[in-house]
């Protein structure tokens, strides 16, 4: 029961939700910036969501005239699978305070409106399963890539990086 939940443990699992996260959101950059074609796509895409990344590079696949119509059926099913980890992982980051058996209904206040939301708790190993499903679809997705653009594609949002000496994120005014 969840209202007996380990909050370690809880916690631990929250955890690797969020590590596997930002591994996916690292594979995002890269292919969007292999997808673009340009080390300069790592200037613009450091300020966008994993769910910008992934819309704008389905969008890049679907057009992309260098990559063979197979190689862009499994980079779409690739991003389907990313655009549905950070869904959930969404869903389990912002509703894991409501720790409680079943599902909760919950008013939330912003300014002059409220309104209910509805957040199904979850176990610890749905927690942990969930971690797998994020890091799965990123290795999906960088598998699908290298198929589509060989293994140098991972390289190219770094080439700024290298030349410059340091991340883009870290330029003031970025």
């Amino acid at each position: 029961m969840l209202a007996n939940m380990d909050v370690e443990e809880l916690q631990r699992a929250l955890g690797g939700v969020v590590l596997e996260a930002a591994y996916l959101e690292r594979i995002l950059r890269a292919a969007f910036s292999a997808l673009v074609g340009s080390k300069y796509a790592a200037v613009i895409d450091g300020r966008w969501s994993a769910y910008a990344l992934i819309e704008d590079s389905e969008q890049i696949v679907k057009h992309h005239t260098g990559i063979p119509e197979l190689a862009k059926a499994k980079l779409a099913a690739a991003l389907k699978g990313c655009h549905e980890a950070n869904r959930q992982r969404n869903r389990v980051i912002h509703d894991a305070w409501a720790t409680r058996p079943g599902d909760v209904t919950v008013t939330l206040q912003s300014g002059r409106k409220s309104h209910d939301v509805t957040v199904r708790a979850r176990t610890v190993a749905e927690i942990r399963q969930l971690a797998d499903q994020v890091g799965e679809a990123a290795d999906e997705l960088n598998a699908a890539m290298t198929a589509a653009l060989g293994p140098g594609w991972v390289n190219m949002e770094d080439q700024l990086r290298q030349e410059l000496g340091h991340d883009i994120s870290n330029d003031p005014g970025s």
